[in-house]
């Protein structure tokens, strides 16, 4: 199965999609990639921090609510990251030139509510995880 681009699977323009590309979906998973560039939003001069993963991660879930949305004929729509529990971040940077494979697993929710299980891997080792608690509501005028 070809997988659509990021773009075009999260309401962000550029350049703020910050996945490259999706690896491997599954009914309840989803695999991203993402180079760290030197040019890329957040970066430094000693890579990207690493809190800033907390956002690749959710743009993975959001990626994982827009191939849902997509499936269901519907259009993507706004998300809201709610809260954040056990985040552990394991180094201070990710140095520029790396590779980042991110992986979200929903762990329970439905259409409009949802927790996934995330980290972010460099090269093999896990660089940060957490558990991020997002709702997506049908109608968002209700919310706002």
């Amino acid at each position: 199965m070809t997988l659509p681009p990021v773009a075009d699977l999260v309401p962000h323009a550029a350049p703020m999609v910050l996945l490259d590309e999706l690896v491997e979906v599954q009914s309840n998973q989803i695999v991203a990639r993402s180079i760290v560039r030197a040019d890329a939003p957040f970066v430094e001069a000693a890579g990207l921090p690493a809190l800033v993963t907390l956002e690749y991660m959710a743009q993975a879930v959001a990626a994982y609510a827009g191939l849902q949305a997509r499936a269901d004929g519907e259009a993507v729509r706004l998300g809201f990251l709610l809260g954040c529990r056990d985040l552990r971040i394991h180094c201070d940077f990710v140095p520029i030139g790396a590779t980042l494979v991110v992986t979200s697993q929903r762990t329970w929710g439905d259409s409009q509510l949802g927790s996934f299980a995330c980290t972010v891997a460099c090269d093999g080792v896990i660089v940060a995880e957490a558990v991020l608690n997002v709702a997506q509501p049908h109608n968002l005028s209700e919310v706002l």
